[in-house]
């Protein structure tokens, strides 16, 4: 944002929504780095990527699951 400055911006929160074909498009990249080499460095990193969006996605449930239920 050119000529504003962090002050002079409005305070936006960045939400991020996981969906099931996020974590399944993350699971098949896995797999497939899987059974092509299994010992990789990239399929070590897609497991761990794969781990975070299943992750983000339980913590999203649950704070869907809290907010409907402070109602």
């Amino acid at each position: 944002m050119q000529g504003t400055s962090p002050a002079d911006e409005p305070n936006h929160e960045l939400t991020v929504r996981v969906t099931d074909a996020d974590v399944h498009a993350a699971r098949d990249a896995w797999s497939r780095a899987r059974s092509a080499e299994p010992e990789a460095r990239r399929t070590a990193h897609l497991y761990e990527s794969y781990r975070s969006i299943v992750h983000a996605q339980a913590q999203q449930i649950a704070e869907e699951f809290r907010a409907t239920r402070a109602c």
